[in-house]
């Protein structure tokens, strides 16, 4: 018989959530008809909560691209009404890396399959690669040495 579960202890992992490997904004913030849409809605959030104005968010996207975007520029991007202003992919790059938020990035690659990781994790998909090839290599080695014994 199973002993009875202690019930005057707090049980420390009852209510633990571990972080997201993977940043993602939650569906219904960036619900929308189209992709470019979408893509407006996680503009907007994560600008909106990033802590910073659209003006200096604007001055130091124009310092890394090396081009003029304005605050105009910005409410562009963020307005789905304005489907034509999209965002090009070296402005978003730069945006990400201002606000520290990747969340637009999966959202634009949601589509093709895609994340974005956080490179601390590239030494541990290459070690799973390496290991998801070690796995293949030995399942046609067993199958070529079934082939020969067969054929004797």
């Amino acid at each position: 018989m199973a002993p009875k579960r202690d019930t005057f202890s707090l049980d420390l992992f009852r209510d633990y959530q571990p972080e997201p490997v993977v940043e993602r904004f939650p569906d219904d913030q960036v619900k929308a008809w189209s992709m470019a849409g979408r893509l407006s809605k996680a503009i907007a959030l994560s600008i909106e909560e990033s802590g910073m104005t659209r003006e200096d968010i604007a001055a130091a996207m124009s310092d890394i691209t090396k081009t003029s975007v304005s605050k105009a520029l910005l409410d562009a991007y963020t307005s789905q009404a304005k489907e034509n202003n999209q965002i090009s992919a070296v402005r978003l790059a730069a945006l990400v890396a201002i606000t520290g938020d990747a969340r637009p990035l999966n959202v634009l690659l949601e589509e093709a399959g895609l994340i974005v990781i956080p490179r601390k994790y590239e030494a541990l998909l290459k070690r799973e690669r390496a290991r998801e090839l070690r796995e293949l290599l030995e399942r046609e080695e067993r199958s070529a040495d079934a082939e020969w014994r067969a054929k004797r």
